[in-house]
């Protein structure tokens, strides 16, 4: 229960002497202690008889006093917050890892190193975290191109290469209409597209080579989404694509020290 909620649904059923002590109660509630927080403290406090505390906690819908202590210390919302939400934040981040450990295959970093050119599309807050997986790529010496505009996207999958050019799309539901349209002038194409989203049964999901699959996050007024299972994709994705080209350029080293071995 929330405290707030509770007098907002039965306040009306105070007497003139409790609603004196609930707004004594929320005025000084600064100077209270959980742990001498007591109907005895409260009677003395503010010089009511203890049948009439007990009897104000009843009014509010509450079976006890410690409901209503909990309640008016938040003890509750602290509870959910240091013990619940971390834990299913946690268990979140982790199932998007072993998901993206997985759906990462040997061809397609193969594809992301052969490319000349890769293209990222990405729209509203996935814009960004496709700026910084461009910066982290080029970086690495690869050209990249970024788009957040529909206009741009369909401008640029126009003069997409297959033997080139390798298609980047950042997208939470795998559905947005003006990213459809552009990667369906990709498929034209032939370009390969690498798609990282929360639902890989969707349109775009149909029109990919390789999905990246995600778990799923939770919007709400409190916690807006931050794209925080799309960031660890692609940073999982990009610290697996370093060990593959090191692993690459390791062995092309070898081969020109011992040229029996490319045989």
């Amino acid at each position: 229960m929330v405290l707030s909620k509770q007098i907002s649904l039965h306040a009306y059923t105070l007497t003139e002497m409790e609603k004196q002590l609930l707004r004594n109660l929320l005025d000084y509630s600064d100077e209270f202690e959980y742990k001498n927080f007591t109907i005895e403290f409260i009677s003395e406090q503010f010089n009511v008889s203890k049948t009439s505390v007990h009897r104000f906690t009843q009014k509010l819908g509450y079976e006890s006093f410690v409901y209503f202590k909990d309640d008016y210390f938040n003890r509750d919302v602290m509870s959910k917050t240091s013990q619940e939400e971390p834990n299913q934040y946690v268990d979140m981040l982790k199932h998007t890892y072993e998901l993206v450990n997985d759906s990462i295959s040997e061809d397609l970093l193969i594809a992301m190193i052969q490319a000349k050119r890769i293209v990222i599309y990405g729209m509203g807050m996935s814009n960004f975290l496709g700026k910084m997986f461009q910066i982290k790529l080029q970086l690495f010496g690869k050209t990249v191109e970024q788009f957040d505009d529909s206009r741009y996207m369909r401008l640029s999958a126009k003069s997409l290469n297959s033997k080139e050019d390798l298609v980047f799309v950042l997208s939470r539901s795998g559905k947005p209409p003006e990213i459809v349209e552009a990667i369906i002038e990709a498929n034209f194409r032939k370009v390969k597209i690498v798609l990282i989203t929360e639902e890989p049964k969707s349109p775009l999901g149909g029109l990919s080579d390789f999905i990246i699959q995600t778990s799923f996050s939770k919007d709400s007024d409190q916690a807006i989404d931050t794209r925080i299972n799309a960031h660890v994709a692609l940073d999982v994705l990009m610290n697996r694509f370093i060990e593959r080209k090191e692993k690459e350029v390791l062995e092309n080293d070898t081969k020109s020290i011992d040229p029996q071995q490319g045989e």
